[in-house]
């Protein structure tokens, strides 16, 4: 008897179990038939791409389809510049690299983050230095100078920090001892004439930077603390085959400085703390800050 496949149309012998022509079982009839190749049909469509149900709720009728990953998104900045980083690195002793610039913009950035803060820390110091003679005038330096590095380090600066001395107390009095009785000295010797002011334009902006940079030297070097050791690492530094470029730094500063006790006495509360942070700036740069969390301790 013959038969045709259901699947094809072929017709097919008698006792043929399977269509030599798509395979289809011949013993399968009607509905089976029918079942067995939709089973074996492949959809047209591609592959839908995976998803995955994003915010959705027990009262939401229809859930939301989301991509497989959603790349992690940057926090809003909210038009602030980038903030630096709170460590810098040491750098070499004894590496001139002068960057007046730089060190003036930098401190001016420094101050005016707290500029209302350090410029009262700055008349308290004026303040005691007077009342004492002179006696915390070194410390209070200091502690100015610590305020200083604290906002570099993205730290928050406190009244405090003027009478944070932590062990520091001798080495930054006699440091400022040393440098007021070398200048003091030198204008003795030459009188109160030309001769004296040409001798005073030479040094004072020597012993300027050399104040502020031995202040800072004293305060961020634990483990070489010491007054005679900072003055000679200082020393070695300015007055080396660039010491007329480090005059020129001195000069700027010493200006600058003096420029705001011109201004009425009230200026020197804005020179004064802008020109300790650029010194700060400028021995982040020539020495580096070995702690980042020195001014914590």
């Amino acid at each position: 008897m013959a038969s045709w496949c259901p699947n094809c149309g072929r017709q097919t012998s008698e006792g043929e179990k399977f269509c030599r022509q798509c395979g289809m079982p011949q013993d399968l009839r009607g509905e089976e038939a029918s079942a067995w190749i939709l089973a074996a049909e492949k959809s047209s469509q591609p592959d839908a791409p995976y998803t995955r149900i994003v915010n959705q709720s027990p009262t939401s009728p229809h859930p939301q389809a989301g991509p497989a990953y959603l790349p992690p998104q940057p926090s809003p900045s909210f038009g602030l510049p980038p903030q630096p980083p709170a460590y810098y690195p040491p750098a070499q002793t004894g590496q001139s690299n002068i960057r007046l610039g730089d060190w003036l913009s930098g401190g001016w950035k420094i101050y005016s983050q707290n500029w209302l803060l350090m410029s009262v820390a700055t008349a308290i110091a004026w303040g005691l230095g007077f009342a004492t003679v002179g006696v915390l005038a070194g410390p209070l330096l200091m502690g100015l100078f610590r305020m200083a590095f604290k906002t570099m380090r993205q730290e928050r600066p406190e009244i405090g920090d003027l009478f944070s001395w932590q062990g520091r107390f001798w080495p930054a009095f006699l440091a400022f001892v040393i440098f007021g009785l070398i200048y003091l000295g030198v204008s003795g010797l030459t009188g109160n004439g030309a001769l004296s002011g040409l001798v005073s334009l030479i040094i004072w902006p020597f012993l300027t930077l050399m104040t502020g940079l031995t202040m800072s030297y004293l305060l961020e070097r634990r483990t070489n603390a010491d007054v005679a050791n900072a003055i000679n690492e200082v020393g070695r530094l300015i007055f080396s085959r660039d010491a007329m470029m480090w005059w020129v730094v001195g000069l700027v500063f010493t200006a600058i400085s003096g420029a705001g006790i011109a201004g009425c006495f009230i200026g020197v509360f804005i020179t004064m703390p802008w020109m300790i942070s650029a010194s700060a700036v400028a021995y982040r740069d020539v020495f580096g800050i070995d702690d980042p969390n020195r001014t914590n301790q």
